[in-house]
């Protein structure tokens, strides 16, 4: 296991290991040339770090995180207009979780307890109340915003003028607002995975099926999900426990977890061998799905129908890559990541530089 701390951020990683076919999801295993390049790498001073991502359907690109300069810390959002790269000004003063925009002139980005909002010309900044730090957000139009917590078994909902705390079935890591009045969550209940629903009025469990766990203290959990349509559902994942190794060393083991939604029924595959959990998943814009697995030096998969396509981060040479979020240009085949590039070994300059990719 590796691990590194980018401005009091640790990060962990280890080797990847390709996902396995399990019962209840066929894994056709193929392996193409790359579809993705690395874009952009930042050139910031001090480090900096990318958490999120999303895209609009003009083109314009957002994404939040920090940076740090002379050992302190503030928000940083970038934006790309689709022709140039743009830090905005007097971001907050804080780590910046998520991020999510109706236009280029109404972006909400998140941090712990709080959500701040750029009009354009400014920010405003909002409490979200204690113990509520956004790991996720989307939203469907101006006046239905939602935001999840993973510590938190409520959600924050934006109607236009205020905030309101609404309660949820489980703890949810990530959210998809598929369209107004039809928004999913996903995380876990208990040491289950957990998928819910809102209907426009509350929110309630999806019923899912039972799983077959590999150990008995083993913890099931969703990171991400994501609504194609209502017969059409990702969620990905792990499944994590604490063991021993051939040494008899106390370890802890990890295998991949994957639910898809046909609008009647889930099927569901825990990974047959030790492997990062799925971190990700967004629609491709043509009918599949790409799905992230781990954050270092990631395995990105294409997944269309049966068949699982893996691909490597691109990266440029004597560096390591971590890829935090993807998000698909709306209306099109684009799919954008966010993250960051740090050098290998012991260079001279060690900092870390928020970085971008994009499908080919």
């Amino acid at each position: 296991m590796r691990s590194v701390f980018v401005s009091g951020m640790s990060v962990l990683g280890l080797a990847c290991t390709p996902a396995m076919a399990a019962t209840g999801v066929a894994h056709q295993v193929e392996r193409a040339a790359p579809v993705w390049k690395l874009t952009r790498v930042n050139t910031l001073p001090g480090d900096d770090v990318l958490n999120d991502v999303t895209v609009l359907g003009n083109g314009s690109v957002w994404a939040a995180g920090h940076r740090v300069v002379n050992g302190k810390q503030r928000g940083l959002v970038q934006w790309f207009d689709g022709g140039s790269w743009k830090a905005i000004p007097n971001s907050p003063p804080y780590e910046l979780n998520a991020v999510t925009a109706i236009s280029n002139r109404n972006v909400w980005v998140f941090g712990n307890d709080k959500a701040a909002r750029w009009n354009g010309r400014a920010w405003t900044s909002t409490s979200l109340g204690g113990g509520f730090s956004a790991s996720d957000a989307d939203g469907t139009n101006a006046k239905d915003i939602w935001a999840v917590a993973g510590s938190a078994a409520s959600a924050r909902h934006w109607n236009g003028s205020s905030w309101k705390s609404i309660q949820l079935p489980g703890r949810a890591s990530a959210v998809d607002a598929y369209k107004a009045g039809d928004v999913w969550a996903a995380g876990t209940k208990g040491n289950r995975p957990a998928v819910m629903r809102w209907n426009g009025k509350s929110w309630a469990l999806v019923p899912t099926p039972a799983l077959k766990f590999p150990a008995p203290d083993a913890v099931a959990a969703i990171n991400d999900i994501a609504v194609l349509g209502p017969r059409n559902v990702w969620a990905v994942g792990g499944v994590t426990w604490e063991g021993a190794n051939d040494e008899g060393d106390d370890v802890n083991f990890s295998r991949t977890l994957v639910m898809h939604w046909n609008g009647s029924s889930w099927a569901t595959s825990i990974g047959t061998a030790n492997a990062q959990p799925y971190t990700e998943v967004e629609p491709d814009g043509k009918g599949g799905v790409w799905v992230v697995q781990s954050h270092w030096n990631s395995t990105l998969w294409h997944v269309k129908g049966s068949a699982w396509t893996d691909t490597p981060l691109p990266r440029k040479a004597r560096t390591d890559a971590v890829l935090f979020s993807i998000a698909r240009r709306p209306g099109t085949a684009t799919v954008w990541g966010a993250g960051f590039t740090v050098p290998q070994g012991d260079p001279d300059d060690p900092s870390a530089n928020g970085s971008f990719w994009r499908t080919l």
